[in-house]
């Protein structure tokens, strides 16, 4: 255990001056406030800093800082090599820290109530879309629009634009993001409901949390390993969500819908997996600062995907309808360029657990939306298999939380 991480646990007393402390990848210091205010500044590399109770969680990087009041655990991890300064806050400090955490957890709420309610509506629009629209021809079209849309705006705002290292890093996720998350989606959704391919989606935070566990117990037994990565790992109560939730996808799979009538309709089964990866390589690779990373995944997805709809067969036998065409404009306005930019924000900018929380509530949406507005059906089955779904995430997502407190109590 490093000297942050034991200093963390027997919770030291807090200087009056700033005392650099420094942290491996993964490490932790913490520190259970009990009312006084105090001030974490990363001096060096990046920390992850979670307030508990706080919902908000905050990555701070060289030269941001965070100011902490009130009461309860207050955990602060390394997402690299990092050197963070702490101190008690005066006043001054407190507040402006207060109006600072205000800020970012606005940001938060607004995000996520765009993934919430946009994302929940996107496969009734992608459904819509594909009555007079190839899948690969419509989605790329949707993402080099909004990409390109967006990229120009930024470029005009006078951001830079991406070096070759971020266009890279753009490429490894925006792929496997929305190539594969989206694409496989879409192809599969000429024949599956959009609340039933909703459903199978929602399985991509249980995807995330078996990646990060085996990855993680693949480089402990490789020796490549921290103290932190033991955070990664499964605990039981994580297994129980995962195979609650995998219990459910396999349920909705007796379900008339998803009898193989095409191959194709298979596919959705791949794509939270695809889009769980995608999801982890944000969280690493060195993408462009802000929406200009959104920019450039959804370019490079966009120009992948019209590049693969003439290999694949697609083409236009006649013009789109004006429904499609609507739906199309809904999707890059507000499914691409809105929520994917959240998206883009939360899993930057937070824990997985909140940021792949829209997993709770899209099947839900896209089930009411596809009776209410698509003409669709959802049976006994598919209700139940949603219930069991969102059941399983939830209990991972709270087995993940709890195992940071009871730990840092000792």
């Amino acid at each position: 255990m490093s000297t942050a991480h034991r200093a963390g646990w027997e919770r030291q007393a807090v200087p009056e001056q700033p005392a650099p402390i420094a942290l491996g990848k993964g490490a932790l210091w913490t520190h259970r406030l009990r009312g006084r205010p105090l001030r974490v500044r990363c001096t060096a590399g990046s920390v992850w800093v979670t307030h508990e109770g706080d919902p908000g969680d905050v990555v701070l990087r060289a030269g941001a800082s965070y100011g902490g009041a009130g009461r309860g655990l207050l955990v602060v991890e390394a997402l690299e090599e990092a050197q963070i300064a702490v101190t008690a806050s005066n006043f001054r400090e407190a507040l402006r820290g207060a109006v600072g955490a205000l800020r970012a957890h606005w940001l938060v709420v607004l995000s996520l109530a765009a993934l919430y309610l946009i994302w929940g509506s996107t496969y009734l629009a992608m459904r819509i879309g594909l009555e007079t629209m190839p899948p690969f021809l419509m989605a790329g079209g949707r993402f080099l629009i909004a990409g390109t849309a967006l990229y120009a705006a930024l470029r005009l705002s006078g951001t830079p634009a991406p070096t070759r290292r971020e266009w890279d890093a753009a490429t490894r996720t925006g792929v496997p993001l929305l190539v594969g998350g989206n694409g496989f989606l879409v192809i599969a959704q000429q024949w599956v409901d959009s609340g039933v391919a909703a459903v199978i989606v929602s399985t991509m935070p249980l995807w995330v949390a078996l990646i990060m566990t085996v990855t993680s117990v693949a480089a402990r037994r490789a020796g490549r390993g921290s103290k932190g990565d033991a955070l990664a790992e499964t605990s039981r109560g994580e297994w129980i969500g995962l195979l609650v939730g995998f219990a459910g996808a396999a349920l909705l799979h007796l379900d008339s819908q998803l009898h193989v009538e095409h191959a194709g309709a298979l596919l959705v089964f791949l794509s939270p997996l695809a889009w769980a990866i995608g999801s982890i390589w944000s969280r690493t690779l060195p993408l462009p600062k802000g929406p200009m990373a959104t920019a450039a995944q959804m370019l490079v997805a966009g120009v992948s995907m019209l590049a693969l709809s003439p290999i694949l067969g697609e083409r236009l036998t006649a013009a789109p309808s004006a429904r499609s065409l609507a739906a199309l404009a809904y999707l890059i306005v507000f499914g691409s360029i809105v929520a994917f930019s959240a998206y883009g924000f939360l899993i930057r900018s937070t824990r997985p657990a909140i940021a792949t929380s829209y997993a709770y509530v899209n099947p839900l949406v896209a089930i009411a939306l596809g009776i209410w507005f698509g003409g669709e059906r959802a049976s006994a089955v598919t209700w139940m298999a949603a219930t069991i779904v969102i059941a399983g995430v939830v209990i991972l997502s709270r087995a993940r939380t709890a195992r940071v407190s009871p730990g840092a109590s000792r």
